[in-house]
């Protein structure tokens, strides 16, 4: 049967409850500041002794069943540094030491001196490099692929003016890569002679730069012809001549570096051609001297206004190193190389969890897979239920301080009141002694 000294025991048991409970609020007020961490909350219940009457049932007090991490939503905190990653929605960041995984919410990365992705303690972030094996991988911010630098082909589109003079003579350069002649022709020639020119950089296969300036002159009434010219001294096989245009060809046996454009009434081209011109650009530099590149002068107009380019795109790139990283929100990480250029490095994972408070606590940050998280559900930023990535954010603690101290005055009164149960039993028991 119950008696007395039961409440001997849950006073005891109430005061070791509350006090992990407060040790709970102390580890989360500890953690106000810490990036991407979870407040925790302490799960009472109660105790019940065996061997008792069904109809007599008196409790034993109260034990800490668990502790539970409360998977809300932070506030994000704008930092401006690129490598300051927030998720906003579901999701964890999956990261690694070796082979053993962990997951997180804080994105508060560097790059290690090798080059990878790493959290604050230089374990390495995981995600989908671009070339990779489509598995979870470390990424490496320099493992840029440079596979195909050279530019294969070149889009121009825009306006010529209906307008201006019709000039049938266009004046005569040298083909590149002819070592046999050279036409004395300037740049400054051909100016005078079309009607208006445009530039385009382009890379050769080992990724150097190179510029084709396009010549457009108005031949006959509704039609221009296009020629695209490089300079002397990066295709001519003896070097001399420089700065002196040579005109690209398609390298035929009666080679033709002509790009005649017909218009119609209405302005439109007459026709639209998936390429204009294929021309060989014999560079002497060592790369690949029968490389071609297809331009392109589409869509194009005649109007009597004012002739103009409205774009110009290229496919090539060119070799360069990393100036800076941007990470998109579905967490495509690419990086700005000083040459202008950008380079899809790869894109970063999330991972999710059908019960996400249980996972294990590992400190720094980090959780780990336990029997009653579920398996890992990997995928991708704004993906399914995914959140999307926020740069130069970071996730704030969702620790309220003042909610915090106001539980911590309930757990300090319910600890004093089970201290007060512990007093008042053993005055009881002393009277108790002293009737004997």
């Amino acid at each position: 049967m119950p008696s007395i000294v039961n409440g001997l025991f849950s006073g005891r048991t109430g005061l070791s409850s509350h006090g992990i409970a407060m040790a709970v609020l102390g580890d989360n007020i500890a953690n106000v500041s810490t990036i991407g961490y979870k407040e925790s909350r302490a799960e009472f219940s109660d105790l019940v002794a065996g061997g008792q009457s069904s109809r007599v049932t008196v409790g034993s007090g109260a034990q800490l069943a668990a502790t539970t991490q409360v998977f809300n939503q932070g506030t994000l905190e704008f930092t401006g540094r690129s490598l300051d990653l927030a998720i906003d929605g579901n999701g964890f960041f999956a990261v690694a030491d070796g082979a053993e995984r962990f997951y997180s919410r804080a994105g508060n990365f560097k790059i290690d001196p090798a080059g990878y992705l790493v959290t604050q303690g230089d374990f390495a972030v995981l995600g989908f490099p671009t070339g990779g094996s489509g598995a979870l991988e470390p990424i490496n911010v320099n493992a840029i692929s440079q596979d195909s630098v050279a530019t294969s082909a070149v889009a121009i589109s825009g306006n010529v003016d209906a307008s201006a003079p019709i000039n049938a003579v266009i004046p005569v350069v040298s083909e590149a890569g002819d070592s046999t002649s050279y036409s004395t022709t300037t740049y400054a020639d051909l100016n005078d002679a079309a009607a208006f020119s445009t530039s385009v950089e382009v890379f050769d296969t080992l990724g150097e730069s190179h510029t084709l300036t396009y010549f457009f002159y108005h031949t006959a009434a509704n039609e221009y012809t296009a020629r695209a010219y490089v300079n002397s001294d990066e295709v001519d096989p003896t070097g001399s001549a420089t700065g002196i245009p040579r005109l690209l060809t398609d390298g035929a046996a009666t080679p033709n570096g002509d790009i005649v454009m017909n218009f119609n009434s209405d302005g439109t081209r007459t026709t639209t051609p998936a390429v204009d011109l294929s021309v060989v650009t014999p560079w002497t530099n060592g790369s690949n001297a029968a490389a071609t590149v297809d331009l392109l002068i589409s869509p194009f107009t005649q109007f009597s206004a004012s002739p103009n380019i409205l774009s110009i795109t290229q496919d090539g790139q060119g070799v360069g190193n990393v100036s800076s990283l941007s990470i998109d929100k579905d967490g495509t990480l690419s990086a700005l190389l000083d040459n202008g250029q950008k380079a899809t490095i790869g894109q970063l994972a999330l991972v999710n969890f059908a019960n996400p408070e249980a996972l294990t606590r590992s400190g720094g940050q980090l959780l780990q897979q336990s029997t009653g998280s579920g398996a890992p559900v990997v995928g991708r930023p704004l993906s399914g239920t995914f959140g999307s990535i926020e740069a130069g954010s970071v996730e704030l603690s969702t620790v309220d301080i003042a909610d915090q101290f106001v539980k911590l005055i309930t757990l300090q009164r319910g600890f004093q009141a089970n201290s007060r149960i512990i007093t008042t039993v053993n005055q009881l028991l002393n009277d108790i002694i002293q009737l004997a």
